[in-house]
């Protein structure tokens, strides 16, 4: 199953943790109706989700078309050159999801026709089965502010004409109206949805929150990839807050339960989002959706089928790291297990040029590094201003360990 296809959450402390993160409204709403019923769904959204207007419809059209990808023209290009493989072309530009979440609405699943299709097939309004929401302080960059900077920042342009940014209401939850086509959400009547759209990058996550009361309401969320905030010079700073009250809890813990190590007391629940958040701006440098890869080796994989290959490795020492630091994604590596112990261990670094250095006990066995597959050219794209900054510490660190096994103390 790829990793493209939607996540379904229907365990209250399970929900409860996946939407503390991300929107600190939602949360309290959940939190303070304990006796409703709530269910999840979310996706990384793919080409097929985003808009006829800002992909490529056909093989043949320039890689420029594609308008909502975190990638240069350039980027694309040499992604494709070193893959062999094309990004997709697909016609399809609903949002697209799963019978089972229909069936989870109450609300019937439109089937498309038999034969030829020359007329646009019927649609349904998702308004009719329950009331919907746009969870406010969600939506703050799926803006045009936000992604005209983006599409600035990687080189390309885009006239949409009028402002496409939504008007949120002076409440935590904006009404919205959402349709059901043959192929999934969002058609040109959803005028408010629309221009949410245009704000939807390839790998951003659209979340379904669904309230199971008398009457269904239906929240949803927007999360933006990882590699958003890099591109825009920002912190995600709902994350940000997230990490700082964790923190502050794991140290009252840890005064409580003496003997605990900081490395012993990593929540798990961070530790896993962290790692989701590392294989989510990977997925931006591949074009088969859902699949990641280590900089370091270049061994891919679907990361929700084959997630256990690999390792949300830090850079900077997590007993070292601030609140914010520990699980900030540029002091983060997706890397193989082997790759991991090497670069945790301070067996191999990256230089300034950000390429590997090699600890001389590696470099000595060249069988090894083939072995290792640690021959392959490092993906450069990975290593931006914020990571070589960290991977400074990591380096020096690296030189000082080299030294003390050169005398044969460690």
């Amino acid at each position: 199953m790829p990793y493209s296809s939607i996540t379904f959450l229907d365990d209250r402390e399970t929900i409860l943790n996946y939407i503390e993160s991300r929107s600190a409204d939602m949360y309290e709403y959940v939190a303070a109706h304990p006796e409703t019923r709530f269910t999840l769904w979310y996706k990384s959204l793919t080409h097929s989700d985003l808009p006829t207007r800002a992909k490529r419809t056909d093989c043949t059209d320039g890689l420029d078309k594609n308008l909502l990808y975190y990638l240069s023209v350039k980027e694309m290009q040499d992604i494709e050159t070193a893959s062999g493989k094309p990004f997709e072309c697909a016609k399809q530009s609903n949002i697209g999801l799963s019978d089972a979440f229909y069936k989870d609405l109450d609300m019937p699943r439109l089937q498309r026709r038999k034969g030829p299709q020359k007329t646009q097939h019927e649609h349904l309004s998702v308004n009719d089965y329950a009331d919907v929401y746009l969870v406010n302080d969600t939506a703050k960059y799926f803006t045009m502010f936000y992604t005209n900077k983006v599409i600035r920042t990687l080189g390309k342009s885009v006239k949409w004409g009028q402002d496409k940014t939504v008007t949120l209401s002076s409440s935590k939850f904006t009404p919205i109206q959402i349709t059901q086509a043959i192929h999934g959400l969002g058609t040109a009547d959803d005028y408010e949805f629309h221009k949410l759209r245009l704000s939807m990058f390839l790998n951003d996550t659209f979340i379904v929150l669904i309230e199971h009361s008398p009457v269904k309401s239906v929240y949803i969320l927007l999360e933006k990839n990882p590699r958003f905030f890099t591109l825009i010079g920002e912190t995600n700073a709902s994350w940000e807050r997230y990490l700082t009250v964790k923190r502050q809890q794991e140290q009252a813990r840890i005064a409580i339960q003496t003997g605990l190590t900081a490395e012993e007391e990593k929540s798990r629940a961070q530790q896993s989002t962290w790692k989701e958040l590392l294989a989510k701006e990977m997925m931006n440098y591949t074009t088969r959706e859902g699949e990641i890869f280590c900089p370091f080796t270049q061994i891919s994989a679907d990361f929700e089928s084959f997630s256990m290959l690999f390792i949300a490795s830090h850079i900077k020492r997590f007993a070292d790291c601030t609140a914010v630091e520990a699980y900030d994604v540029n002091n983060g590596l997706l890397l193989c297990a082997n790759a991991d112990a090497l670069f945790d261990k301070h067996m191999i670094t990256v230089g300034e040029d950000k390429q590997l250095i090699f600890s001389f006990l590696l470099d000595g066995n060249p069988l090894l590094k083939n072995k290792l597959l640690l021959n392959q050219p490092v993906f450069e794209f990975i290593f931006n201003d914020k990571r070589m900054a960290y991977m400074k510490e990591h380096r020096k660190i690296f030189f000082q360990k080299e030294e003390e096994r050169k005398h044969g103390k460690n």
